[in-house]
C-alpha cells in the first residue's frame, strides 16, 4: 500500500486520531516492548477517515471524503512483543510473551514520544497501565512508563527470534491500517458525490530521527 509511511518517534505534526487499539484490560499493567529494525521504521502510518455508521477507516483521497469528514487524521501501528506478566506488570515464570500488531491514534503517539523522552525505548521496554474510566475498550486510557531494560534484546538470539517471528505482524498492519476505497467506493459509502482524485501520497517533512533520544 504506497499510502502507508514509516517513521519513527520524530514526528511532531501527528494530528488527533479516531480510534484506538490495544489488546489489554482494564484495570491490569501490561510489559512491552517496541520492535524494530531501523529506528526510521518503527512505525507504519497513514491518513485516515473514518465513516461512523459503517465504522470503517478509509486512506483519505484529498477529495470527496475530505468535503464531507474534514481533516483527514492519522492512524499508525506498530509490532509490540507483550511479555507474559502479573496484573502488576512483574514479568512471571515461566516465561511467555506474544508477538501483536498495535493500531492506534495520534494521541498514544503523542504519549509514547514523551515517556521516552528521558530512557529511549529503542532499548527499554514500556509498562502500559489500561486505565478504568472509560467504557469503549477502544478509547480505554493507557500510561506508559519506561523500563529500566529490554528483555527481547538482551541476548541475540532471541532478538533474532522475535524479529523473525514480527516479519508477518508487520505485513499486516500495512493492509490493516485503513481500507484503500476508491473514489466511487467512497461517493457510495457517504451517499453520492462528485470529485477529482488528488495524489494521496504527499511527501511527509520527517525530522532527525529520535533527535532528542
Amino acid at each position: 500500500m504506497d499510502d502507508v509511511m514509516s517513521f519513527g518517534l520524530d514526528r511532531n505534526d501527528i494530528k488527533g486520531g479516531v480510534l484506538e487499539k490495544y489488546s489489554c484490560k482494564k484495570g491490569m499493567t501490561d510489559r512491552i516492548g517496541l520492535i524494530y529494525t531501523s529506528p526510521q521504521t518503527i512505525f507504519s502510518g497513514v491518513m485516515i477517515h473514518y465513516e461512523p455508521n459503517s465504522k470503517r477507516n478509509f486512506i483519505c483521497r484529498k477529495s470527496i471524503c475530505c468535503d464531507k469528514f474534514g481533516e483527514p487524521t492519522n492512524r499508525m501501528g506498530c509490532a509490540v512483543i507483550k511479555y507474559g506478566t502479573d496484573r502488576l506488570g512483574n514479568v512471571k515464570t515461566p516465561f511467555e510473551y506474544e508477538i501483536l500488531p498495535w493500531i492506534f491514534s495520534a494521541s498514544k503517539y503523542a504519549k509514547l514520544k514523551l515517556a521516552g523522552s528521558e530512557f529511549s525505548l529503542l532499548d527499554h521496554d514500556i509498562k502500559v497501565a489500561c486505565g478504568t474510566g472509560a467504557t469503549d475498550e477502544q478509547m480505554q486510557k493507557l500510561d506508559f512508563t519506561t523500563c529500566k531494560e529490554s528483555i527481547w534484546m538482551k541476548k541475540e538470539e532471541f532478538k533474532k527470534q522475535v524479529l523473525e517471528e514480527a516479519k508477518p505482524v508487520w505485513s499486516w498492519i500495512k493492509k490493516n491500517l485503513a481500507q484503500n476505497l476508491s473514489i466511487e467506493e467512497i461517493k457510495d459509502l457517504i451517499g453520492g458525490g462528485s470529485a477529482v482524485e488528488a495524489d494521496p501520497t504527499t511527501p511527509v517533512d520527517l525530522d532527525s530521527v529520535l533527535k532528542a533520544m
